[in-house]
């Protein structure tokens, strides 16, 4: 799998020297699968409740999984137009779970993608999926005339 790039002042994936309130996460690109995979164990402060995690902490992580998706599938970025969560089980702090993200379909600049959250046992704990709209212009790696 391939490390992606931190994005300086992203609240998911900064780098914590630069912006000391990221979570600092790490993405992956898993080429085979074409899903990025965010590895994540929280800790007490990211909860809403006691050892619960805030579901808007879930939610930016499930964002993060899926917009980077649309990147490496389309080469350029995109803005969340509307997104979609439901959360199945209790997410708790010192526990390790993976988030997973995918470009399901796309037409013109939409792009529907969709996200899961697994525990350590592998049982899905929460699910998502999103419109992204990607943003004019050239794509990455595209040369300049």
């Amino acid at each position: 799998m391939e490390q992606l790039p931190r994005s300086k002042g992203c609240f998911v994936c900064g780098e914590p020297s630069d912006n000391p309130r990221s979570l600092g996460l790490d993405i992956f690109w898993n080429e085979e699968e074409r899903r990025t995979e965010i590895p994540i164990e929280p800790d007490s402060t990211w909860c809403g409740y006691e050892g619960v995690v805030h579901g808007g902490i879930i939610a930016s992580v499930f964002d993060d999984a899926m917009a980077w998706a649309v990147r490496r599938e389309h080469g350029t970025w995109a803005v969340t137009g509307e997104m979609s969560l439901r959360y199945l089980r209790p997410v708790q702090a010192g526990r390790r779970y993976v988030v997973e993200g995918r470009v399901e379909r796309s037409s013109g600049r939409r792009v529907t993608t969709a996200a899961s959250m697994r525990d350590d046992r592998g049982r899905r704990v929460a699910e998502g999926s999103a419109l992204f709209v990607l943003l004019p212009g050239k794509k990455i790696g595209e040369e300049e005339e």
